[in-house]
């Protein structure tokens, strides 16, 4: 069992740090304890997938999520999926690959002008590989 403390925000409107609980069996369980939201449990088979599948609950809400899963420039490779759990993810920068040196912590602190939602993600990441033709 791991626990961990993660701060949600809407943009202008509030910030709150919530509980994180990870548990690892078959697959990744992700259990969150919020004011706003109350007890919600998340499965997937890593723990990007699992963060990913909390974010879309919360964003029609306008809450996101301020760590490094949600950046804009930040992806996981399939080898970090599926070897490394999705724990860590990378640091995109246009027109570079990424290498281990832009590794970072899923659950690393990120500010909320570094994130956004699942799409904004999404976009940055489609628009990273282009930029390395």
């Amino acid at each position: 069992m791991n626990i961990y403390y993660i701060t949600i925000a809407s943009p202008g409107v509030a910030e709150e740090r919530c509980e994180i609980e990870f548990t690892r069996d078959v697959s990744t369980t992700l259990t969150v304890k919020s004011q706003r939201f109350g007890v919600m449990s998340f499965v997937d088979d890593n723990w990007f997938g699992a963060l990913l599948k909390f974010r879309l609950r919360i964003e029609p809400d306008g809450y996101l999520l301020l760590c490094n899963a949600a950046r804009k420039d930040a992806y996981p490779s399939r080898m970090m999926l599926q070897m490394g759990g999705g724990r860590k993810i990378y640091i995109l920068s246009y027109g570079l690959q990424a290498s281990d040196e832009d590794l970072v912590d899923v659950l690393g602190m990120a500010t909320i002008d570094q994130v956004g939602t699942v799409e904004e993600q999404r976009i940055g990441y489609e628009n990273w590989l282009r930029s390395l033709k």
